[in-house]
Parts: structure tokens; sequence; C-alpha cells
């Protein structure tokens, strides 16, 4: 069963809480976000008090900054009140020393505090949630002023931060085609693809043998797209949890954006297919340095 956690924070703290949202979706654990679950037109109110409904755990961020934030101590009294009932576990998440709100005070807290203890901090956490650590599932994020920058300018043109399984597309290459009807929870089509679809995206995920080798990611709200329109590829790559730094510029054209991944062995294009068409982000491992 999927673990869903609330992320309630400050806005001041969103880069750990992005940082934190990622590792723990690469681990299967949904995050409730603002950023990526509140739309154009939506009750705040609503939204809110559904999603800590809904979730498993309640993380509260705790600095300076948040336990002075009208809505996050809104937040916390609504989860606690949840928590009576036993519907929410309440998880108090120290990045910053400061005054604990009183109903948190005696409560074992996350120490995340010092930067260099982030694994530690992070494992113990998961540990409280109920997944498994797997210290190769952490993203680094080399650069996370670059990758916030990305998470903006998607939010800017109002594309989501995506979730799982459309977050950092691909840690899918080289699996077998087994093991991702396991977790993507669907079944391979005659020829032995599989396709994941949702309101926000249709991903494709192609074996070369009995390991994928090609996945491609369409991002529904930027059709229809044109051929000769020119784009951003940052916050396409933003939205997926992706950032630029991670990244080098191979070549530019108007209608396709390629570039490597060094790191992974990867080919990753930004591009429009056809006219009429949403933009799509491809990962490939079959066709790096080519």
């Amino acid at each position: 069963m999927i673990k869903k956690v609330f992320l309630s924070h400050n806005h001041a703290d969103k880069p750990f809480v992005r940082k934190l949202a990622v590792d723990l979706e690469n681990h299967g654990v949904k995050c409730w976000l603002d950023e990526a679950e509140m739309k154009i037109g939506d009750s705040l109110i609503q939204k809110i008090r559904q999603g800590i409904d809904e979730a498993d755990f309640f993380a509260v961020i705790l600095s300076p900054n948040s336990v002075r934030a009208p809505w996050v101590i809104n937040e916390l009294d609504v989860a606690m009140n949840f928590q009576i009932y036993e519907k929410v576990k309440v998880l108090p998440i120290m990045l910053k020393d400061c005054e604990i709100p009183g109903f948190l005070i005696g409560k074992l807290y996350a120490d995340f505090k010092d930067e260099n203890e982030y694994e530690s901090s992070f494992k113990r956490l998961l540990n409280t949630i109920g997944v498994v650590f797997n210290k190769n599932l952490l993203n680094p994020q080399p650069d996370s002023n670059n990758l916030g920058k990305a998470i903006d300018k998607a939010i800017s043109i109002n594309l989501p931060l995506m979730h799982a399984p459309f977050h950092r597309p691909f840690q899918y290459i080289g699996m077998t085609i087994s093991q991702l009807e396991s977790i993507l929870k669907v079944k391979s089509n005659d020829v032995g693809n599989l396709v994941v679809e949702n309101d926000e995206c249709r991903m494709f995920l192609e074996a070369e043998g009995n390991f994928v080798s090609y996945v491609e990611v369409d991002i529904k709200r930027t059709a229809p797209h044109f051929l000769n329109k020119e784009f951003d590829s940052e916050p396409l790559l933003g939205a997926l949890s992706i950032s630029l730094s991670e990244l080098e510029l191979e070549r530019k054209q108007t209608h396709h954006h390629t570039y490597y991944d060094h790191r992974r062995k990867l080919k990753v294009s930004v591009s429009c297919t056809y006219d009429g068409s949403p933009l799509c982000v491809s990962f490939s491992s079959k066709y790096y340095g080519m």
C-alpha cells in the first residue's frame, strides 16, 4: 500500500521541502505538496483539508519561518484534531532551531538541522513511515537552486510538479518489464511495451529485449504546440524534477532540444513531434552519444 505524506511548510523553506518530496517520491511515498496539488480556482481551505484527510502522515517542517506562518499553524491544528481520531500521524521535522508549538512539545522530531546528516535523518524518517531506505534512490540534487528555478518556471506556466510515476522518469531505464509491471501497476501490451497515463501526462516505456531503454513523457497541458514555435526546456524538465545543471546541451533546434546526461549515460530530448502535439521529454540509453 502506498504511503501518503502531507508536507506542511512555509514558502521560505521551499528548497528543502522540494528535495525531501523528490526523495520520498523516489522511495514510493506519495507527497501532498501545495505547488503540485493546487490549481487556479481551487478552494485553498477545501483542498488542504482534503489533502490532510487523505494522508497517512502529516509532516510539518519546523523553522522560524513556519512557526510564525498562519497557514502552517492552521494546517497543524487540523492535523492534530485528525490525529485524535487516528486518521493521520503528525511527524515534526526540525529544519532550523525555533520555538516549538505547544501541542508538539515533548514529541520526538526528525532532526534535519545539519545538512551533512541529511541521509541518516532521512533514513530514520523513512523507517517511521514504514518504508525501506535505498541509498541508490536518494536524489543528491547537485544544484538545488537550479532545480528550484526550473520548478518555479514550470509553475509560472501552469505546469504542476509531477508526482510518481512521472517524476524523474529516467529511473526506469534498465529495469525489466516484469519489475515495472509491479511498480507501475500496469500490464505490458502485445509487443512488450508499457503505457501509463493520467490527466497531466502520458508515459511510454519501450523495451529492448526485456529491459527498458527508452522512456517518453508527453506533458498534456502543453498541447497544442507547433513545430515552428520556440519553447523553453527548463520548465518542462522542472515539472519532472530535473535540473538543467544535471544535463549538457548538445544542440538546439526550434522544435527539438537535445541534451546528454553523462552521469547516467542518457540522451535526453525535449521536443514537439508534430503540429498540434504536446511537448514531450524523452530519455534513451540506446542513443547516448549519438
